[in-house]
């Protein structure tokens, strides 16, 4: 990690607004907090890496949900942004994983490998605002892990809020690390 440079200060303004900006340093982090102290500061926690879960019990989706695996027809809809950092349906089928549920057709919830290395994943999950507190989350993130499980993939989980980091200590998951991330007010 290196201190901050005239060069990369300058992009901060251009290139790092409404985006979540991690401060590998110190030297970044007073530059950060002392260039823009009305910059919103929110808190990650990086979970253990993880191969092993505690699986819930199938829950009951309420009526008209349905859950499913990631399959094509779902990936290439890219729900959520889901399943971009992969070059198409072979490579995210080969070495990713995923679930979504649908509600009226539509895909409400998904969990799914963010992106994919040695047989390790990252994941991500989101549900529509509209739907959440439904335990749908939950079922996607089952059923991605069972899928896990079966091929042998180690899950990297970094909760993004607390509702995340529940959800990952629900399933097992261990705290590593808590960090912030800074987001700059806007110009």
């Amino acid at each position: 990690g290196r201190d901050p440079e005239p060069e990369s200060i300058d992009q901060l303004d251009s290139n790092f607004r409404n985006r979540p900006l991690v401060c590998l340093t110190k030297g970044w982090e007073e530059h950060i907090k002392t260039r823009y102290p009305d910059a919103a500061i929110y808190r990650r926690t990086m979970m253990k890496p993880a191969c092993r879960f505690i699986l819930p019990d199938n829950p009951e989706l309420p009526e008209g949900y349905w859950l499913a695996g990631m399959d094509e027809t779902a990936f290439e809809q890219h729900p959520f942004s889901h399943g971009r950092n992969y070059s198409g349906w072979a490579a995210f089928q080969a070495d990713g994983s995923g679930a979504v549920v649908y509600y009226g057709g539509k895909i409400v919830a998904v969990a799914s490998s963010f992106l994919t290395l040695k047989n390790e994943v990252e994941l991500d999950v989101s549900t529509l605002e509209d739907h959440r507190g439904k335990k749908l989350a939950t079922a996607c993130i089952a059923r991605m892990l069972q899928d896990c499980i079966k091929r042998g993939i180690t899950v990297h989980w970094d909760a993004q809020n607390d509702v995340s980091r529940h959800l990952a200590l629900k399933f097992g998951f261990e705290p590593e690390e808590e960090y912030p991330v800074y987001w700059l007010p806007p110009l």
